[in-house]
């Protein structure tokens, strides 16, 4: 009898058991980050006005001029062209997107209008100093921002500029090599720097390039490479002897050809 009730709550128990084990949630198994679906990165929206020359609204100023480069897969670097005395922005647009093609945005500022302009059909520019110049750059880089998100890329702007345009980039960019590091100066611009726009300029600058259609220009812009150089900055002249104070054609040509070497170590220039 006793050895009846004895099996009988041993039996309990064993019961008592099982069902407290199978009650008991069963584990998940963890899922390795390898094995979970990796989201696709969806490609940008249609460039607007892609392959097109555009008027762009600037708040407090007249119309830059953008060239538009074809749509890619990521964001297109930018590129600032700066037209001389008496001159217009889309001819500055025009040459350089010749130049750069499809792998950078252009952007050319407008400036001020001369009163001494040909006629109304036929307005002329000018840039009244290289402190307006630079605070309508940074109102214009905004506004090309705005309207051509997520297309472009402002970091490390290539700054450009024709005789005026090169004259008071030289200054700009001494001033705020952050934003500027690369430069090209086409007839102007070349006998603008000293030791300490150098220095200045090199603390965060790359490398400048000089373009001349002169020999005295080249021979000036030769001494501005040494005080660059020796500040730690790299510097190169261009000469398209008989050109003269102009810009585009064989100038053009030469450009192009020494563009690998303004814009090396930038992988974005490489896109394209």
């Amino acid at each position: 009898m006793k050895r009846a009730v004895l099996l009988l709550l041993l039996g309990c128990e064993t019961h008592r058991a099982a069902t407290q084990q199978s009650a008991e949630p069963h584990p998940v198994p963890a899922v390795s980050p390898s094995a979970a679906p990796s989201a696709s990165v969806p490609a940008p929206p249609p460039l607007p006005h892609s392959g097109e020359l555009v008027d762009l609204p600037v708040e407090g100023y007249g119309d830059a001029v953008v060239a538009v480069p074809e749509s890619a897969p990521r964001a297109r670097p930018l590129l600032v062209a700066t037209h001389g005395n008496y001159d217009r922005p889309n001819w500055q647009c025009e040459e350089w997107r010749r130049v750069v093609g499809t792998r950078a945005f252009v952007l050319c500022p407008r400036g001020e209008a001369r009163s001494d302009s040909p006629s109304r059909s036929d307005v002329r520019f000018t840039y009244a100093s290289n402190e307006k110049l630079e605070r309508e750059l940074e109102a214009a880089i905004k506004a090309l921002e705005e309207r051509f998100a997520p297309h472009v890329d402002t970091k490390d702007v290539v700054y450009t500029g024709f005789s005026l345009g090169a004259i008071q980039g030289a200054k700009i960019a001494a001033r705020n090599p952050e934003r500027y590091p690369r430069l090209v100066l086409v007839e102007g611009g070349y006998d603008r720097w000293t030791a300490e726009s150098a220095k200045a300029f090199a603390k965060a600058g790359k490398r400048v390039l000089f373009v001349c259609g002169q020999k005295g220009c080249q021979l000036t812009a030769a001494q501005s490479v040494k005080l660059l150089e020796r500040a730690g900055a790299q510097g190169r002249t261009l000469l398209a002897d008989g050109m003269g104070h102009s810009y585009g054609g064989a100038m053009n040509e030469l450009v192009a050809e020494n563009l690998g070497w303004l814009t090396e170590g930038d992988d974005r220039w490489s896109d394209g």
